[in-house]
């Protein structure tokens, strides 16, 4: 019997020192995040932009095509930006973990391919829609081509700048301004200058946009 109490206060014990700990994560990253917004600093330059010039609401999307984290955040932000559309303008962001994500480099390139012929959107979402298919492959580029054709992208220029890689150092560039500005994983959208971390369900996404466009 004192054997079994041990146990149950051991697996307790271990319970609540892991949420603590989860607890702790997460605020670490949101205090970083929010500790000083005055040092937040974005370049828009040349990144994909959904939504008005003139919009006085900016949400900066900083994501990973190959994290799960961020597929699941797919939802609420596509509810989002369907919204929200006419009012706010959606920057995106890459922000690849290669260290944990070996292919996320290069999905992002192939993204930024499938921009050059205006298809930025559709590619990444067709990325995050078949993550699976495609994430742990060890040459993925296969892959990337056949999106492209599904989407009718011509094959021969999205493979050309595919093979020449020249979006990889604006991506590098993306990489460091998220890091710049206290970025450490992925998901991070940042409403005007509040961060979201991780997943938004659609009534946060709903407060936090109309608290910005009251605001203005």
């Amino acid at each position: 019997m004192e054997s079994d109490q041990a146990k149950k206060i051991f697996l307790l014990s271990t319970i609540v020192l892991g949420v603590f700990v989860v607890l702790g994560l997460v605020w670490a990253v949101s205090a970083e995040l929010g500790g000083d917004k005055k040092t937040l600093s974005f370049n828009d330059d040349n990144d994909p932009i959904m939504g008005p010039g003139e919009a006085k609401v900016v949400v900066r999307i900083f994501s990973d095509f190959q994290c799960p984290a961020c597929q699941a955040a797919e939802a609420g932000l596509k509810y989002a930006m369907d919204t929200y559309k006419d009012q706010v303008r959606f920057v995106w962001n890459d922000f690849p973990l290669q260290a944990l994500h070996a292919n996320a480099l290069r999905a992002a390139e192939a993204a930024r391919c499938a921009e050059v012929q205006g298809k930025f959107w559709e590619y990444r979402e067709r990325l995050f829609a078949d993550q699976a298919a495609w994430e742990n492959l060890p040459d993925p580029l296969s892959k990337f081509r056949a999106y492209a054709d599904a989407l009718g992208l011509d094959a021969n220029n999205f493979s050309s700048c595919l093979d020449s890689r020249e979006y990889q150092n604006k991506i590098m560039d993306d990489l460091r301004e998220g890091q710049a500005n206290g970025v450490q994983a992925t998901p991070i959208f940042f409403v005007g200058d509040k961060a979201l971390v991780g997943a938004q369900d659609n009534d946060v996404w709903d407060r936090e946009i109309q608290q910005q466009l009251t605001a203005q």
